[in-house]
């Protein structure tokens, strides 16, 4: 947004997030719904108030992202990162992949997925005051 980089922001924090996904289903790791479910009682609902940086910042104490990064953030960066997967979408893993979307969303169309998706995704945003209650009008 501020500089001249390949990718929109969000779509490149959604790749790297994807990345991670990919590696820790295909290792065996969780299934694609125990991850989906963990994002959505987790850190999508954390990031949904706060983002990564106010939800770190407050993970600081009273001393906010200073002391994260003090604390807990150089152990990430030391420890972490890099076991963090770097996946390829090689035959084995798409077949896992392929296999276990089946069975967790086999359920559904895709046009049904999505939505239910977007009355949730609609829903939390007037949950959270970002868009206007249907109820109300302004004519």
């Amino acid at each position: 947004m501020r500089k001249e980089i390949p990718g929109f922001v969000a779509n490149r924090l959604q790749s790297a997030i994807f990345r991670e996904c990919v590696y820790l289903v295909a290792q065996g790791v969780v299934t694609e719904q125990e991850l989906d479910d963990i994002v959505t009682s987790s850190i999508g609902l954390r990031w949904a108030v706060g983002g990564p940086f106010r939800t770190f910042h407050l993970g600081g104490g009273p001393a906010g992202l200073p002391h994260f990064i003090e604390h807990l953030g150089r152990a990430m960066e030391a420890n972490m990162w890099p076991a963090l997967g770097n996946p390829t979408f090689d035959d084995t893993t798409v077949a896992t992949l392929v296999n276990q979307a089946n069975e967790a969303f086999g359920g559904g169309t895709v046009e049904e997925l999505a939505a239910e998706r977007d009355r949730a995704q609609i829903a939390l945003m007037r949950a959270l005051g970002e868009t206007p209650d249907s109820t109300t009008s302004n004519a």
